[in-house]
Formats: structure tokens, sequence, C-alpha cells
């Protein structure tokens, strides 16, 4: 219990409440020892992140008919609806169950088997890709994935990902749309449509694709008609 008023403690102390859409958040084990790099996210949405060294979380931009999920295992997800919780919560993981403190009350609640894809931050699903509203291949892009830049030099766009260790003066990424290699963005948002993306991956290792994937590499695969 001790830990737990301390961690508590802690992550009031260097997380500030700005706004009555924003919830914060420690996620516990049954000993009350912090869960380091656990992923919280937001259903259906762009918006997630892990837990820090602290446990703790933060998101913003939420309303009422949000639902967080967290990834406890493989098989179980703790879901929590945003509605009537308060700002700050704590969670402590226990073995078929998690017990929720808000800022007025506390109760357990079974896990959900898992029928949520997790959060992965390096991944668009057609739902998010829809949420996001692009017209473009570089919209879509721009923003929606850590790591990735889309800029704009001389007339041209340009999507370079964090970490490429280019060969030669392009440093552009490998784009793969259905097996199809491109080895710029240009012609890749020539070459599909948005609304026909399935999924989308980046990946900042594309060691797999040989010197072509030096930059990374941007798998696309669309819907199957």
């Amino acid at each position: 219990m001790k830990t737990e008023v301390l961690i508590f403690g802690l992550l009031l102390s260097c997380l500030t409440l700005t706004a009555q859409d924003t919830i914060k958040g420690v996620i516990l084990s049954e000993k009350g020892k912090p869960v380091h790099r656990m992923n919280v996210w937001v259903k259906n949405s762009l918006d997630g992140v892990k837990t820090d060294k602290q446990g703790a979380f933060i998101l913003q931009d939420l309303n009422e008919k949000d639902t967080l999920i967290i990834s406890v295992t493989k098989k179980q997800d703790a879901v929590i609806p945003i509605k009537d919780r308060g700002n700050e919560l704590i969670i402590t993981l226990r073995k078929n169950e998690f017990l929720l403190k808000d800022n007025s009350q506390e109760f357990t609640v079974p896990y959900s088997n898992k029928t949520i894809l997790p959060f992965n931050p390096n991944i668009l699903t057609r739902k998010q890709i829809e949420q996001s509203g692009a017209n473009s291949l570089y919209d879509l892009l721009r923003g929606n994935l850590p790591g990735v830049t889309v800029s704009e030099a001389n007339g041209n766009t340009y999507v370079t990902i964090r970490g490429g260790s280019s060969f030669d003066l392009n440093n552009e990424p490998l784009f793969i749309i259905d097996g199809v290699e491109y080895r710029g963005s240009y012609d890749a948002d020539r070459s599909v449509n948005v609304n026909d993306i399935e999924q989308l991956e980046v990946q900042s290792d594309g060691a797999m694709y040989g010197i072509k994937g030096s930059n990374g590499a941007i798998v696309i695969t669309t819907r199957k008609k």
C-alpha cells in the first residue's frame, strides 16, 4: 500500500492535468510494483502509449464515449470505459481480474478475452485509416506514425523513416504495395487509393529487402475485392 501511495504521489507531481479530457494513471502488479512498458491505448483510435518506469501513462483528447484497452496477456485485456470514470486511475493487475481505483471509487473487473487487435504504433489498421480522414498516402503518413516524416523540398514531397541509412541521395524508404516494390513515395502515392488500404506497416529495419530497404520499408496491403 505504501508503494502504491508513493507511486501515485509521484505521478501527480510529474503530470499536470491540463484539461478535463485528459486521463492519467498508474499500472501496478498484484504486489504493488510499477508495470513498465505496458501497452495502453484508446479503442478504435490512433492513440496509444506505453507505461514508463513508474508504471505511469497519460492520454489526452478523450471523450466519455472512449474506452481504454490495456494488453495484460496474449489472451486477456483490461477494458475500461471512460464514461463515469475519474481523471486519475490506479490499475492493479491480478490473476483473473484487475482492481480499478479512480478519484471516488474502487472495484474489481474481470479481464476480457482478447478480441481487439493489440496496439502497434508501427501499424495502421483499416479502422484507424478510416478515422484519420486521409485523402492521400502522404496525408496518411503525416503525423500518424512515430518516426515517419513527410517533408516538402523543391516542389516535391518526400517521406523518410527515422534511422534510415541511405547509400545514395534518395533517402526515402522502399514502398511495397501487395508485393510490388516502389522506390519512391511519388509512384506509391499514385498507385494506391487510401480507401483501398487494409493495413499499412512501417518497418524501420528493411534489411530483409537488401540494400533497397536500407532506409526502411512501408508495406501496404489493400482490401480484397
